[in-house]
C-alpha cells in the first residue's frame, strides 16, 4: 500500500467531550449576558422611582433600587479595584464615618442620627458601584430602563398638569415613601395654589435634577454628537428620542429654576449640530422642523412658564423658594466657618445640619447636597470632593474636551448643588457613576473619523440579530498539500 507522506493529525477521543464543555460554557455565558440586561434595565428604571420603596422603621425606607444596587454591587468584593473607578464610593464616605467618629468624641450632637445618615447615604451612593460594573458591557439596557421611567413620569405629569388645573391632586397613592412625606402633608397646597407637576418625584427641583442629564446624553447621541461605542437597534433610538422630548417638556412645565441651565446645554448642542450639519435636502427640512417650528415653541412655553418665578415679589409661586434656599446656603457656611477648628476640619457632623436650621432659623434643611455634604464633613469632604472633581477634569482631558461630557457634568453639578437636597435619590449617583466610567460607553472625539450628521433614528439602522453561536463536531479541514508532498497517485492497492 502507498500512503501520503504526511498523515493527518491524530484526532483526541476526548476532542467531542471538550468542545460540548465549551458550548455549554457559550450557553452559561450567554445566560449571564442576559441577566446582565435585564438587571442594568432595572437598575435604571428603579433609579428613576423613588417611591418604589418598602417601609423600614417609622419615617425612613428603602428603595427598590437600593436593593438592586445591593445585590449588583456585591461582585465588587471579588473584583480588583486596581485601575478601576471604584475607590470613588470608599472616598466619599470616609469623610462620613470621620464626622460620626468626631461626633462621639467631641459629643456635639445626636450620634445615632449621625450614624443613620452615614448608612442611609452610603447606601443611596452604592449606585455609584453598580453603575461603574454594568453600565460598560449594557449601557443601552441601562438607557432603555431610563426611558421607559422618564415616559412614566411625563404621562404621570401631564395628568398632574391636568388635575392641577381644578384643585386636585391625582394618583395620591403612589407617593408612598416615608423618607418623602412631604407630598402627601402638602397635597392640597400643591394642588391649590403650586400646582407644578413633578411626576413621581418629591417635588419639581428632584424631578428636573434627576431627568435634566439623560435628557442631555439622548439629545447629544441623537444629533450626532456623541458616538456610542456600540449603536442602538431603531426602536431603541425612537425610545430615547420620544424620551428626550417627554422628559424636557415636563422639566418645562414644572417651572423649575434647573430648566434655565438645560435649556442653555440643549441650545449649544443645536448650535453645534446646525455647525456641522450636510447641506442636503433632509438636513433643510429638520432644520426648518427644528429651528422654524419646534425651538420657538418650546422657548415661548419655557418663557411663559417661569415669568411667575423670575418675577420680582414673593408670590405664591414666585421667587420665595430661591430666597429661602439661599439663605439656607449662607447659614450652612456659617455654621461651618463660625464653629471651632474640629467642625472646620471634620464638619458639622452627617445629618446635624437639618435640626440646626429647624430648630433656629425655620428653615427645613440646606437645599443642597454637595453643599450639605461639604458643611457636615468639612474640609476632609472638600478634598474628597476635590480629587473627585480632578478626576472628572482629567477624563474630559482624555475625551479631547468633549461638549457634551462637560454640558452634562455642568447640568448634573447644578442639580445637585442648587437645586435639589434629596441625597437619597438613586439617579444623582448613577449620573455619577456613568460620568466616571463614560470613556468606557462613548468613543472619544478622536475616534470619530466618520462624521454623520443628522438625528440617528433616520440614519442608523438596525443592527442584525446576533444568534448564539454554534459549535460543529466535525472532522477538521486540513490544509491542501503541495505537489511535492502529494503523489500522483496518493492511493494505489496492489
Amino acid at each position: 500500500m502507498i500512503a501520503p507522506l504526511k498523515q493527518p493529525p491524530h484526532i483526541d477521543a476526548d476532542s467531542p467531550r471538550r468542545l460540548e464543555a465549551a458550548a455549554a460554557a457559550a450557553d452559561v455565558f450567554s445566560f449571564r449576558s442576559q441577566r446582565g440586561a435585564w438587571l442594568a434595565a432595572a437598575l435604571g428604571f428603579f433609579c428613576l422611582m423613588p417611591y418604589a420603596a418598602i417601609t423600614v422603621g417609622n419615617r425612613s425606607s428603602m428603595q427598590v433600587g437600593n436593593v438592586l444596587t445591593l445585590l449588583m454591587a456585591m461582585p465588587a468584593l471579588l473584583a480588583s479595584w486596581r485601575q478601576r473607578t471604584m475607590w470613588v464610593f470608599p472616598l466619599l464616605i470616609a469623610p462620613l464615618v470621620v464626622g460620626t467618629f468626631k461626633v462621639a468624641l467631641a459629643n456635639d450632637g445626636d450620634l445615632s442620627l449621625s450614624i443613620k445618615t452615614t448608612l442611609v447615604l452610603a447606601m443611596a451612593c452604592l449606585t455609584i458601584v453598580a453603575t461603574q460594573l454594568y453600565a460598560p458591557s449594557f449601557f443601552l439596557s441601562l438607557l432603555t430602563g431610563l426611558a421607559v421611567a422618564t415616559l412614566v413620569h411625563f404621562v404621570v405629569g401631564v395628568v398632574q398638569w391636568v388635575a392641577f388645573s381644578r384643585g386636585e391632586f391625582p394618583l395620591l397613592w403612589m407617593y408612598q415613601n416615608e423618607s418623602f412625606l412631604s407630598v402627601q402633608e402638602n397635597a392640597d397646597t400643591i394642588a391649590k395654589y403650586t400646582q407644578r407637576p413633578f411626576g413621581i418625584f418629591p417635588e419639581p427641583s428632584a424631578m428636573s435634577s434627576s431627568l435634566a442629564p439623560w435628557v442631555l446624553f439622548w439629545i447629544a447621541h441623537l444629533c450626532g454628537i456623541i458616538r456610542l461605542r456600540r449603536q442602538p437597534a431603531r426602536w431603541q433610538n425612537v425610545l430615547f428620542g420620544a424620551a428626550a422630548v417627554a422628559g424636557l417638556a415636563l422639566i418645562i412645565l414644572s417651572r423649575s429654576g434647573h430648566s434655565a441651565i438645560t435649556m442653555a446645554a440643549v441650545l449649544v448642542f443645536g448650535v453645534i449640530w446646525f455647525v456641522r450639519c450636510r447641506a442636503t435636502p433632509q438636513t433643510f427640512a429638520v432644520l426648518v422642523g427644528v429651528f422654524g417650528v419646534a425651538l420657538p415653541v418650546v422657548l415661548y412655553f419655557a418663557a411663559m412658564q417661569l415669568a411667575d418665578r423670575l418675577g420680582g415679589g414673593a408670590s405664591n409661586m414666585g421667587n420665595s423658594s430661591w430666597e429661602e434656599r439661599s439663605d439656607s446656603l449662607r447659614i450652612g457656611f456659617q455654621l461651618l466657618v463660625d464653629g471651632t477648628l474640629a467642625t472646620l476640619v471634620f464638619g458639622i457632623g452627617p445629618g446635624l445640619t437639618s435640626p440646626i436650621l429647624q430648630h433656629v432659623y425655620r428653615l427645613e434643611a440646606v437645599w443642597s447636597v454637595s453643599l450639605t455634604y461639604i458643611y457636615e464633613t468639612g474640609l476632609v469632604g472638600v478634598a474628597a470632593v476635590g480629587w473627585v472633581g480632578a478626576y472628572l477634569l482629567r477624563t474630559w482631558k482624555s475625551l479631547r474636551f468633549d461638549v457634551a461630557f462637560v454640558a452634562i457634568t455642568l447640568v448634573w453639578l447644578v442639580g445637585i448643588t442648587i437645586t435639589t437636597s434629596y441625597y437619597e435619590l438613586l439617579s444623582l449617583w448613577l449620573t455619577l457613576g456613568w460620568l466616571t466610567v463614560w470613556p468606557q460607553i462613548c468613543e472619544p472625539a478622536a475616534a470619530r473619523t466618520s462624521w454623520q450628521p443628522g438625528f440617528a433614528v433616520f440614519r442608523q439602522p438596525a443592527p442584525a440579530k446576533r444568534r448564539r453561536p454554534r459549535l460543529a463536531l466535525s472532522r477538521p479541514t486540513l490544509p491542501a498539500p503541495s505537489d511535492k508532498q502529494l503523489p500522483r497517485r496518493p492511493w494505489t492497492e496492489n
